[in-house]
């Protein structure tokens, strides 16, 4: 309300009671409406410029299912065959009849010519191997791949003895998992009740080999215990590749490569192993499974593994017996399926 002042002026009038009561209301419903007011101007802005994206014809970004496969700068690939094939040469020239360790005074002296030929840290592989005993995680390369996307993971997992923490692992990962171990029963809270398959056989050779100085049969004897080949296995169970082969076999793993893995075949896409040399402590390892396995031996397995296209990606030794060391090879030439 106005009136008109001095020099004709117009002049506000004061509020009445009831005119600033209705003030304070107006007020009040704005305060209240503000929000909503802002949020429909956000959405008729976004409206309008999806509205101009469409008009331009712009490109979204491209789906995970065509997006390109990362591939490695020439430089970076030049740079892993380069250390590749030096670890091949030191193996080469490490592998002769009379070659000895440069430095056999050291600990895992037997081990010292084979090293990582592709080089990889977490969280590519599991863990970083300088921090591992030998003993505990198998250093898996690319453990949150396997099992996941709809792609199926097969894992073989040979030797149990007292602990499965391995097979449980890959079974949470979402892996096909399969057991084996013939000095093991089926109703040992190891295997029974776990999510991985077990099955009460040995992949390898049975007889007399077997049991001469198994400490794993307790006393037991070996007589009735099942063996069966690793391809058989793979026949039995409809299986036409593994992702992953683990073993800790106390020595009988050099039957195995010369037998199964260097003899042809389908190769798993990763090995997982302790390899057991001459001098390994005689309460696990029987003494005659790995007698002549020595430096040279070693070498010469690792060499034929290369050239069979696998890469040492991790090694561990065992902290409590130097004549062991752990393992994981990947193989560079596996294929999609």
């Amino acid at each position: 309300r106005f009136h008109l002042g001095q020099k004709g002026r117009p002049r506000r009038l004061p509020m009445t009671p009831s005119e600033q009561r209705g003030s304070l209301a107006a007020l009040r419903q704005l305060r209240h409406s503000l929000p909503l007011l802002c949020l429909a101007l956000a959405l008729l802005v976004l409206t309008r410029l999806a509205q101009q994206r469409d008009s331009l014809h712009l490109p979204s970004a491209p789906s995970a299912a065509v997006q390109r496969r990362l591939a490695l700068p020439p430089t970076v690939a030049r740079a892993f065959e380069l250390v590749a094939a030096q670890e091949r040469a030191r193996l080469a020239e490490s592998a002769r009849v009379d070659a000895r360790p440069q430095e056999p005074w050291k600990v895992g002296a037997t081990f010292q010519a084979v090293g990582v030929s592709l080089p990889l840290a977490p969280p590519i592989i599991k863990h970083d191997p300088a921090l591992g005993d030998g003993e505990g995680d198998k250093n898996i390369v690319g453990l949150q791949l396997l099992g996941k996307g709809g792609r199926r993971c097969v894992v073989y997992g040979m030797g149990i003895a007292w602990e499965s923490n391995f097979e449980q692992q890959m079974a949470r990962e979402g892996c096909e998992t399969h057991a084996f171990d013939c000095t093991v029963d089926p109703a040992s809270p190891v295997v029974a009740g776990k999510a991985f398959a077990f099955h009460n056989w040995c992949i390898g050779d049975g007889g007399s080999e077997f049991s001469r100085g198994n400490n794993y049969l307790r006393g037991r004897s070996a007589e009735g215990r099942s063996f069966k080949t690793l391809s058989e296995t793979m026949r039995l169970l409809g299986h036409d590749s593994l992702d992953v082969l683990k073993f800790d076999i106390e020595g009988f793993e050099w039957r195995l490569f010369e037998t199964e893995i260097l003899s042809g075949g389908s190769l798993p896409r990763q090995l997982a192993f302790e390899l057991h040399t001459q001098g390994s402590k005689p309460i696990a390892v029987p003494p005659h499974l790995v007698k002549g396995k020595g430096f040279g031996e070693v070498n010469q397995l690792f060499l034929a593994l290369h050239d069979r296209g696998y890469r040492v990606v991790s090694k561990e030794m065992n902290i409590y017996d130097d004549k062991c060391a752990e393992f994981v090879l990947v193989n560079v030439g596996e294929s999609e399926t």
